[in-house]
């Protein structure tokens, strides 16, 4: 439930900073003023993913779950412990999770399942991607720092 309502405050944050400047009302001179428009400048639509991590036990029975919020543009943030890293490694890909290099590190060949999640925007674009791994240390191999709280 705590899951829902962070996904579910994530989206109105990013819904409302990518509307926001959409829908400010033009300033008004006095009559007779001439006024000149002021310059566009293009910003970065914002970046917003609620991450989840969800531990199972040998019989895929939900044990836990992990659930933080992840910021990247217009500055990193959120409440993930390595904000920073998980941004660039995301940038680095274009927010593309399939792409994420696969870091050399050796891991337990023990099965004690976890499903990452991420729900929310990148690039102003609706992003979500899941995928379940053998436990947390493949899935922190494969996603790097995104994954890692």
């Amino acid at each position: 439930m705590r899951t829902k309502n962070v996904l579910a405050a994530a989206l109105a944050a990013a819904a409302t900073l990518a509307l926001g400047a959409a829908t400010a009302a033009p300033a008004t001179a006095a009559p007779g003023v001439r006024t000149q428009a002021a310059p566009t400048i293009a910003t970065p639509a914002p970046d917003a993913l609620v991450l989840t991590l969800t531990g199972a036990n040998g019989q895929g029975v939900a044990q836990w779950e992990h659930t933080v919020m992840l910021s990247c543009q217009p500055t990193s943030g959120g409440d993930h412990p390595d904000a920073a890293a998980a941004c660039a490694g995301l940038t680095g890909v274009q927010g593309d999770f399939a792409a994420l290099p696969a870091a050399h590190t050796a891991c337990p060949e023990i099965y004690l399942p976890v499903t990452a999640a991420a729900q929310g925007f990148w690039n102003g674009q609706p992003l979500s991607y899941q995928q379940t791994f053998t436990n947390q240390c493949n899935a922190i191999r494969a996603t790097g720092q995104i994954f890692n709280f």
